[in-house]
């Protein structure tokens, strides 16, 4: 995903987000406001290293959805 796809999806995306990703707080989302950049930033400082690739894979596959690019998606239960 592209910063500008990351900026028109970022309203659809962060209330999902924040559902999903519990270490993501409401003031995260307000410091990402759209910006890919920051949103791994906060993924680094929220999840590490470890995580961080599967929640930008999540949002990843959110985008996709949403735009049509790939049918039949649905959340994957939390591990943990």
């Amino acid at each position: 995903m592209t910063q500008e796809q990351f900026r028109q999806f970022w309203l659809q995306l962060k209330a999902p987000l924040a559902a999903r990703w519990e270490k993501i707080t409401e003031s995260d989302l307000v410091e990402i406001g759209g910006n890919l950049a920051i949103f791994g930033d906060v993924l680094q400082k929220r999840y590490g290293e470890g995580h961080k690739d599967e929640v930008r894979s999540w949002a990843e596959r959110r985008h996709a959805h949403w735009s049509g690019n790939y049918i039949g998606y649905q959340d994957p239960k939390p591990t943990a």
